[in-house]
This record gives structure tokens, sequence and C-alpha cells, in this order.
């Protein structure tokens, strides 16, 4: 597998994603409201919680197994049979609870629930075997159309007047288009369940649980509590401004998404010194891009969420600088997390998600009650942080990790300066509006670059390579072998 080419294709498919599903937050907020776009929001949150339970595990340790050719037949129909074990469970305790689950969505959306939960659980267990076949960059597609019907379908429904309800129905027909496309992509065909084959699932999926639950809590557990103490509409403002954060991650997730089956691979056959070549290069580039960001939006928070949204979305500003600093410490994670799965130390993962885990929910519990929406963002900052470092000494004890610490100092720089640039144009401007903010981004973007391609280190280490990656993803691949 091509890591670079593989890494531009979900890259860009990411950013496709990331610019419909922006557009589509951006119209649904418009028109619906924070109180009604809450309630979608809280609905999403309890389908991310619900699969911690229906999940299990059972994805990413298809993926790992199948990046090590471990009888890929035979895996994938064993982990196609637990996965029908887990879902089942996970839609029982649904309906189980089905009254008050109601009562606290606030309509009956719980039988929907049942049905968003088996498709999507499905759609993104056929897309990690693909990319557990090393063939990262073919899902890229698989994830934009995901977004894609998503979206166009929800704003049909939504103009039709179906409301919250369209919304719902979309994601369910986006679902449905990524589990079936991404079904017909796998080259792997389905076997026969074996026992065995289960148990080395359970091996990994063990740990893996853990870990991945650490994702679920950082992007739901906040919301969710929210939704339990204050109002709809601080879920709306608040899930809105953690949309906005996201867009930060598009390098540091697609560093991820890509570098775990490489870095599997690379351990089964001991080739440590490339796994340590390759980390530093990878957080680096995440802060490259994450730094900036968040000095961004330190200068235009609430133009951003005024401008975008809407003025009733500005009681989340200081909620979104909060979580941008957030994904500064995430980009990072994702990187050190991504590592440590590929070298089969999930176990060390899944120890420093027990730990935050902790601290996120006594953390937001408490500061939501007595801060509001500001507590829960500094709830899952805090979190973030600390399971970042525990992760980078975890991986310390296992491969020599250099930090890039020049590189990361170059960048504040370059961002501080570029800071400095946007600020003056934001005050010097005699307008405000779409027009003030587009001004901003642009000089912020062009001034960073700038900025970065004057300093050696930068220019040798990120700038030069980027440009390089690009042109030879351009240019048509030497080999049709090589085309991953």
């Amino acid at each position: 597998m091509d890591i670079s080419r593989s890494a531009l294709k979900v890259f860009l498919a990411k950013g496709g994603n990331a610019v419909v599903f922006f557009a589509g937050i951006t119209v649904f907020a418009r028109e619906l409201g924070p109180t009604q776009i809450g309630i979608f929001f809280l609905f999403q949150t309890v389908l991310g919680l619900t699969t911690i339970v229906a999940d299990f595990g059972v994805r990413g340790a298809l993926e790992k197994r199948l990046s090590e050719g471990q009888q890929p037949g035979t895996m994938l129909a064993t982990a196609i049979a637990v996965k029908l074990v887990t879902v089942a469970g996970a839609a029982g305790l649904i309906l189980l609870v089905r009254p008050y689950l109601n009562g606290y969505l606030g309509g009956e959306f719980a039988i929907y629930l049942v049905i968003a939960l088996v498709i999507q659980e499905f759609a993104d267990l056929f897309i990690q075997a693909v990319r557990g076949e090393l063939r990262v960059g073919e899902t890229a597609i698989i994830e934009f159309a995901r977004e894609a019907v998503w979206v166009t379908s929800g704003l049909a429904f939504v103009w039709a007047g179906y409301g919250v309800e369209g919304l719902i129905y979309g994601l369910i027909l986006g679902s449905t288009t990524a589990a079936c496309w991404a079904f017909v992509k796998l080259e792997t065909r389905v076997g026969r369940p074996a026992e065995l084959s289960a148990w080395s699932l359970y091996d990994y999926a063990k740990y893996y649980f853990l870990s991945s639950v650490s994702g679920q809590v950082y992007q739901w557990m906040d919301v969710a509590i929210i939704g339990l103490f204050l109002t709809y509409a601080d879920v709306g403002a608040y899930e809105v401004a953690w949309e906005v954060t996201l867009l930060v991650l598009l390098v540091s997730k697609t560093l991820s998404i890509t570098l775990f089956p490489q870095m599997s691979q690379w351990s089964s056959e001991a080739a440590v010194d490339r796994i340590e070549a390759v980390v530093p290069e990878a957080i680096g580039v995440a802060l490259f891009l994450s730094i900036p960001a968040f000095v961004g939006v330190f200068v235009l928070n609430y133009e951003v969420l005024a401008t975008v949204f809407g003025s009733e979305y500005t009681i989340a500003a200081g909620v979104l600088v909060v979580l941008m600093i957030e994904k500064v410490f995430q980009s990072v994670n994702d990187v050190l997390g991504s590592t440590l799965r590929g070298i089969d130390r999930v176990d060390l993962v899944a120890r420093a998600v027990v730990v935050t885990i902790a601290i996120n929910l006594v953390l937001n519990v408490a500061l939501v009650l007595t801060v509001g929406l500001l507590g829960a963002a500094i709830a899952t900052t805090t979190a973030a942080i600390v399971q970042t470092l525990l992760n980078g000494r975890y991986l310390s004890q296992n491969i020599t990790l250099r930090v890039p610490y020049r590189l990361v100092a170059w960048s504040t720089v370059s961002a501080a300066a570029m800071g400095l640039v946007v600020w003056g144009v934001r005050t010097a401007l005699p307008f405000e509006g779409i027009a003030l903010l587009a001004i901003c981004v642009g000089v912020g973007v062009a001034s960073y670059l700038s900025f970065s391609a004057v300093i050696p280190s930068l220019r040798r280490q990120v700038v030069v390579p980027g440009v390089r990656v690009l042109v030879s993803f351009l240019r048509p691949p030497k080999s049709l072998s090589d085309s991953s």
C-alpha cells in the first residue's frame, strides 16, 4: 500500500465529506433552529453511544486480522455472525427502555434508532473490512457517498416538511448506501464462521472495544449530559460548535485511518524502524494544521457562528474556542492511538481510555451543572489532554518516540503571526457578515502558508513534501497494483 497516495485519497474524500456535511448542517441549523436541530443531535448521540454495545470492538478486530492475512474468509464470516448477536442485543436494549428514551429524545424515535443502528453497524463493518484488505483509499468514495446521500435526501425531506424525522430518514438512506457499496467492494468472500476465529477476534476486540469507547465518549457524552440537564437549544448550539471543530481533524483522522493497517503490517514484520520514522512526521503534519486552526477560531469565533449559522448559536462562542484546544490534542492522539493499535498494544490504549472516561464523566456532570455549556467543553478538553499524554507515554515505552518539537514551535510562531494579521484585517475592515469572514479566512490561509514557506524546517518537512505528494497523486500510478 502506498501510504501517501492512500492518505491523499482519504483526505480528499474526507474534505469532500466535510464540505457536504458542513453545508448540510448549516442549512439544517438555519431551517430548523437550535431546538429542532438539538433533538436530531440527541438522536445521533444516543445512536453513537448505543454503537458501543452493538460493536463491542468487532469492527476493529476484523480490520486488524484481515490486515494480518489470517484466514480472511473465515474471519469475515465469523465477524458477521458475532455482529448479528451484538446488534440484536443493542436493539433489544433500545426497545426495553423505549418509553424513557422517547421522553429523552422528545418524540417517538426509538424504532428509527433500531433501524439506523442495524444498518450503520454493518456499513461500518464492511468499510473496515475493506480497509483491512489494505485498500484504505477505496473506502474514501464510500464515506463520501454516505454523507452526500444523507445531506441531499435529508434536505429534500426537510423541505418537504418532515422536520427532524426527515434528517433521520436521510441518515438511514446514507448508511444503506454505504453498507451495500462496501459489501460489493470486498474482495474477501464470506466463508464459514469458526470458533477459533471467534476467539482470535475476541482477543483483540476486548481491548479495541475500550479504545473505541473513547471516541464515542468524547463525541457524545457531553451532548448526552447537556440534553439531560439543559435545553434542546443548548444541545443544538453546543453540537454546532463541535461540528465546526471537527474540520480540524481531517488530516489526523486521515492519517489514523491510513496508518493503522500499514503499522499493523510493519509490526507483524518487526519493521520497528519504519514505524519510528513515520510517527514524528505524522504528528508534525497533524499539528501543522490544527495549531493555526485554533488561532483562527480564537480570533473569529463569534463571526463564524453568527455568520454561518445565525446569532442564536453565538451562545457557544466560548465553547468553540475551548473545543478547538481539545482538537489540537486530539489530532496528536489520533496518530498515537492508531500506532498503538497497529503494533498490537490496544491494551494500553484501553488502559488510557478507562482513566479518561472516568475523568470525562465526572467533570461533565459537575461542570455542566455549575458552569453550563462551557463546562462541558472544559471537561471534554481536559479528558482529551490526559488521554493524549497517557498514549504518548505508553507508545514511548514500546518504540522510540521522537516528538518534532522544532516543527511544533515554528508552526506555533507562524500561526501566531497569522492570528495578528487576521485580527488586524478584521479590525480594519468597515463591514461585517459573510464578506468579512471570507476575507479573514482567505487572508489567514495565505499568510500562514507564506510564513511557513519562509521557515526552512517547515518548508523542508511539511510544505515541499505535501506538494510532492499532491503532484505524485495527480500523476498516473506506474503500476495498477499500486493504485490503492
